[in-house]
């Protein structure tokens, strides 16, 4: 099942918060989709909540392998573990 064009519309107009509600209420009603999870995913990172992300990226993949959410699972562990020695001793 695809998101539906309201939720869209509040992705690409950057209302984060409200399409993270409608996304949570999307996911609840519809069950599994790769997409809204990614989505979701995206939108939770973009809101500085990395772990809520991660989850979703983890489940997006789970539900679909090929889905986007493997590279941007990817990219967010490597944010993630990136390690700078400067910033501990400056």
């Amino acid at each position: 099942m695809s998101i539906p064009s309201h939720i869209l519309n509040l992705i690409e107009n950057n209302a984060v918060d409200e399409a993270i509600v409608s996304l949570d209420r999307f996911i609840e009603e519809s069950g599994d989709s790769a997409e809204a999870y990614f989505q979701r995913g995206k939108l939770h990172w973009q809101a500085g909540h990395r772990r809520e992300a991660i989850n979703d990226y983890h489940r997006a993949v789970d539900i679909d392998s090929a889905s986007p959410a493997r590279e941007a699972l990817r990219l967010s562990m490597s944010i993630m573990n990136f390690y700078n020695t400067d910033l501990y001793n400056p």
